[in-house]
């Protein structure tokens, strides 16, 4: 696998277009395990980079409301990787569960890739946030529609689901499930919300 920028960038785009094929190929690649615990880990540190560099060009007003979760670039970064790693049990475990084929391992580059796929459109929003910021709302937007495409077309890829149309509401209703666990683990910390 050619992991020149441009070669990377070429086949970011041919996956958003066809993404359980991009799916096979980045499985294709077999790389070696130490080199996606390290792309996983610079996933975790450019994700953070660019939240921080987003989050400054922010009007001063949101910024004072959102100083506490960006107080530093490494726990940035260590929080999205905790996070990243934790889709990928999930990814693997709930679609195991289900029936699924998939193995960890393509799991983990799965996910490593949609990160990349989200760093690309995380730079077009902040670009869009200089120099037109009512259009990075939608560009906004536009991202969560393609994380949940890709996600849904990479879990059925890896495990060898025929519908990606059920394997969406699979992780619809394994995000849902998710957030609800979250905030019931949470209210002893903020109290309920009244």
């Amino acid at each position: 696998m050619d992991l020149s920028l441009s070669s990377l960038l070429s086949l970011a785009r041919f996956t958003v277009q066809n993404p359980r094929e991009g799916a096979r190929m980045v499985m294709g690649a077999n790389l070696p395990m130490a080199a996606r615990w390290v792309a996983l880990a610079l996933m975790a540190v450019t994700s953070a980079i660019l939240a921080h560099l987003a989050f400054a060009l922010m009007p001063a007003e949101a910024r004072s409301a959102m100083d506490g979760a960006m107080s530093s670039p490494l726990t940035s970064a260590v929080m999205q990787g905790g996070l990243m790693l934790i889709a990928v049990f999930v990814m693997h475990a709930v679609g195991r569960w289900r029936g699924g084929t998939g193995r960890f391992e393509d799991a983990l580059i799965l996910m490593i890739w949609l990160q990349f796929i989200l760093l690309i459109l995380q730079v077009v929003q902040i670009v869009t946030q200089v120099l037109l910021p009512p259009a990075s709302v939608l560009v906004g937007y536009v991202s969560v529609g393609i994380f949940l495409w890709l996600l849904s077309n990479f879990v059925a890829e890896l495990h060898g689901f025929s519908s990606v149309l059920m394997t969406f509401l699979g992780v619809l209703v394994t995000l849902l499930v998710i957030g609800f666990a979250l905030a019931l683990l949470l209210i002893p910390f903020v109290g309920p919300m009244v």
